[in-house]
């Protein structure tokens, strides 16, 4: 009986066509050993498998086929090349003692091997250690060709972040996604819901990197903390922990990156806190006070009967103190509609905004600056290039700390923790300045490219008129900024007096001209007073001047 040649051929999957050894060319020699020998060729392809991961586990026909020779079936087996079989030490030494074990003859291109000799198996030894050593070579070079490529700015593995896509296997920004991702930072930062921003990308019809038509909460999360969109990213080499900074095209703003860092860690300390009436958003509520225990008003709704109000809480806190004997008391026990208390005050704001001379002269000098000449200006510009020069080189101080300090971790100098607590830190401050000189620039190009006159009054107007449609959290976020606090009495059984304190004296402030004939001559302003009082009834809401008992508006 004839006997059988058992060829087994196998490429690497990073190199399938080298020349000499691809799986064509293996079978062909195989066959022309099988001819000379005299012996029926069978073939045993396993195709293109990869040498990195040698066990067994990977390599289907090299197990069925190592069965074979435990069965006693095979004693005669072709491969071009011992690494054909293995490259990985205890792998090739596992199929030599079956070899030997079974008395199986090993042909290939350089020789025969009989395994029962010592000198064979010395021979075979010795180009299995050569074999594994040319795989661990060719592995190393394939690792430090993929660094020395990631560090060019090429980049390498998987879809990139959304925002971006690849050309010339670059970063780019990708324009219809770009102007997503700043859609979705900048809601984020206007402290919208990251369930908002999921609905409104599926209204738009946006979809993911992946093709999904429905984004998770968690990949927006995700791409939130995606450093990528500020300029760089980082990419871990496995082999020795070594951290590579790659720069890539910044698509957001860095102050926009910061202030949206910043609302992430308002978020995470909100959510320590125990959430009770506040789950409902309540425009005054952080500026009301009651005036005569000192406490904060609250919030509360009641969905049955479909209202809403504003309270004192004081009962309820001494009656959570009760066991501790801390007793203030409080006669305001009297609740106030939130709807029409809302209203009165917003409406009052307005009013006495558009009426002061001060309010006037903030928004003329934030349209057009203060008045200063030519030169002024001039030498305004080379202070604020001066100061942009000291930022820049402070981007730059930082960026290498943040390079040496990377270093020290990679040569393991100091705690891997500590290194990573002050990296992050570094890149906090490094983002900081980022946003300081984006500022600074943002100013410089004011100056420069500043119109001759703006019509201030009527942008004034504008500004004015706009008010009225303003959202619940830009009224909240403008009355933050112009009003200290309110504060509520109760009168009687029917009203409250509800006095609004400003940080500025807009009540009733004056303008005094320098010469009434001739305006042009310049005036100052005079200030008025800081606060107004409010009377809300139940069945009227009564403004009157605060040291006056004059009935000013009446609104039913």
């Amino acid at each position: 009986m004839q006997q059988i040649l058992h060829i087994y051929t196998r490429v690497s999957s990073s190199a399938q066509e080298e020349d000499g050894t691809s799986i064509d060319s293996q079978i062909k020699l195989g066959k022309q050993k099988a001819k000379e020998l005299g012996f029926t060729p069978k073939i045993w392809n396993e195709g293109g498998q990869s040498s990195s991961n040698d066990d067994l586990k990977n390599r289907p026909k090299l197990t069925e086929l190592l069965k074979e020779i435990e069965s006693g079936e095979v004693k005669n087996v072709y491969v071009y090349n011992t690494d054909r079989l293995s490259r990985n030490e205890n792998t090739w030494s596992f199929i030599r003692l079956r070899l030997r074990k079974y008395g199986v003859t090993l042909y290939h291109s350089s020789g025969t091997y009989n395994l029962e000799t010592a000198q064979d198996r010395l021979i075979l030894g010795i180009m299995s250690e050569i074999s594994s050593f040319d795989n661990h070579l060719r592995t190393e070079r394939t690792r430090l060709g993929k660094i020395k490529r990631i560090e060019q700015g090429y980049w390498l593995g998987g879809p990139p972040p959304f925002g971006y896509q690849i050309k010339s296997k670059k970063l780019i920004p990708e324009t219809e996604e770009k102007k997503w991702v700043k859609f979705i930072f900048e809601n984020y930062k206007d402290k919208k819901s990251v369930r908002y921003i999921k609905n409104e990308l599926l209204k738009n019809g946006v979809k993911t990197r992946r093709g999904n038509k429905v984004w998770s909460l968690g990949s927006l999360e995700k791409l939130l903390s995606n450093t990528h969109y500020a300029g760089y990213y980082s990419v871990k080499d496995k082999t020795t922990d070594k951290i590579i900074r790659c720069n890539c095209p910044q698509i957001l703003t860095s102050n926009l990156i910061q202030q949206v860092h910043q609302e992430k860690k308002n978020r995470t300390r909100q959510t320590r806190v125990v959430e009770s009436n506040i789950k409902k958003f309540y425009l005054l509520r952080e500026l009301l006070f009651c005036s005569q225990c000192g406490s904060r008003y609250s919030g509360r709704y009641y969905p049955q009967q479909n209202r809403s109000v504003y309270y004192c809480p004081r009962i309820e806190r001494n009656y959570v103190n009760e066991s501790t004997q801390k007793f203030t008391k409080c006669e305001n026990r009297r609740y106030l509609k939130i709807e029409d208390t809302d209203k009165l005050v917003w409406d009052t704001v307005v009013d006495v905004l558009s009426k002061s001379y001060i309010f006037k002269e903030e928004v003329k000098n934030k349209i057009m600056g203060s008045t200063k000449t030519h030169e002024e200006q001039q030498e305004d510009i080379r202070k604020l290039k001066v100061k942009l020069n000291k930022v820049s080189t402070q981007i730059k101080d930082y960026t290498k700390n943040i390079i040496d300090l990377e270093t020290d971790l990679i040569l393991k100098r100091r705690s891997k923790q500590e290194l990573k607590s002050i990296i992050e830190n570094v890149e906090s401050a490094r983002l900081e300045v980022q946003a300081q000189k984006e500022v600074i620039e943002q100013e410089i190009h004011s100056f420069e490219n500043k119109s001759a006159w703006v019509d201030w009054v009527g942008e004034f107007g504008y500004e004015i008129s706009e008010m009225s449609k303003f959202s619940d959290i830009q009224k909240n976020n403008l009355l933050k900024l112009i009003i200290d606090k309110i504060q509520v009495t109760t009168i009687g059984t029917q009203s409250h007096e509800i006095e609004l304190i400003f940080k500025i004296p807009y009540v009733k402030d004056s303008v005094i001209y320098k010469d009434l004939k001739n305006k042009k001559l310049g005036y100052k302003l005079k200030n008025g007073k800081k606060s107004i009082s409010l009377l809300l009834s139940k069945n009227d809401l009564i403004s009157r001047e605060n040291s006056s008992k004059k009935l000013i508006k009446t609104v039913r």
